[in-house]
């Protein structure tokens, strides 16, 4: 049994048709055609069938699918360790991190590699829930940013630190010369350029305004602020308001954006390293989540 071979069984189980499990995975139909058959063939069992509408998990296939993922892990926990034993410092570090928290990982990133100067870094950056699903399914070994509401049983979290989330705009806007707090009812009156409704940072921003019975935000850009930089330009350039996270308060200084005092707004959020509770660490990741932390601690 082989890693890809559980890959291919895992995307076919998920959407149950064999082009769409083709197109995710990246590979041709009968190539997944051929695993299935490998693995049938090797558990000695059927474990879909086969029927006009697509692939249906069969009892042994519901029952495999459930130890797949975690055999998975097992298996690139174990390649992992043995690939830094036999390669010293030359390993790779998989780690996730939310748009906000980019920066602190890249900090811990130019730490580590002083010491370790062939570390490799697989940094994914995606939005919280996207993170968490691909911990879960063993695809990045940690994931920073903000603590859910409800932290599934198999994750389990470290925090670091509580991030505050402000509200910023271009140097000149009208905003800027009010001088005072601005008021719920003054930010409905201006377009924002927020994430999805999903994001913590979003939620936070809504309940605002639904707390002073302000209809708004008045969404006029919707983004995920992978790239803060973009994000801050078109707030630089526009009336739009933005947000902007601890971490990148630099960047939106640079651009000459301005914070917004916002009256009996307090947005802050926990952030955390998660990881899972079954399987281990390799040492080199262990020493990454170390520098994370030490990254996170306020300097005396």
């Amino acid at each position: 049994m082989n890693l890809d071979d559980l890959r291919y069984f895992m995307a076919v189980a998920e959407t149950g048709l064999l082009h769409r499990a083709a197109a995710q995975v990246g590979v041709s139909q009968p190539a997944l055609t051929k695993a299935i058959r490998r693995l049938e063939a090797e558990l000695n069992v059927p474990l879909f069938d086969r029927s006009p509408k697509g692939m249906l998990l069969t009892r042994f296939g519901i029952e495999f699918q459930r130890h797949a993922a975690s055999l998975r892990i097992a298996y690139e926990d174990t390649l992992n360790q043995l690939g830094e034993m036999s390669a010293g410092e030359l390993a790779k570090v998989r780690l996730g991190a939310t748009p906000a928290v980019e920066p602190l990982v890249s900090r811990a990133f130019l730490s580590l590699v002083r010491s370790r100067p062939a570390l490799r870094l697989d940094l994914t950056v995606q939005l919280s829930d996207t993170l968490i699903r691909a911990l879960l399914d063993g695809e990045i070994d940690l994931a920073v940013g903000p603590l859910p509401a409800e932290l599934p049983e198999a994750v389990q979290a470290v925090p670091l630190l509580m991030e505050s989330t402000s509200v910023v705009c271009r140097a000149d806007h009208p905003l800027c010369s009010a001088g005072a707090s601005v008021s719920a009812d003054t930010l409905g009156r201006y377009p924002w350029i927020l994430p999805g409704q999903g994001v913590s940072a979003r939620q936070q921003i809504d309940a605002y305004f639904s707390r002073h019975r302000v209809e708004g935000p008045r969404v006029q850009v919707q983004s995920n602020y992978s790239s803060p930089v973009g994000v801050f330009f078109l707030v630089a350039n526009t009336d739009m308001l933005g947000i902007c996270s601890t971490q990148h308060r630099p960047v939106a200084e640079q651009l000459g954006l301005k914070t917004l005092a916002v009256n009996q707004a307090n947005w802050s959020r926990q952030i955390a390293i998660l990881t899972r509770r079954s399987g281990s660490l390799s040492p080199l990741t262990q020493a990454f989540m170390t520098q994370i932390v030490e990254e996170a601690t306020p300097r005396a």
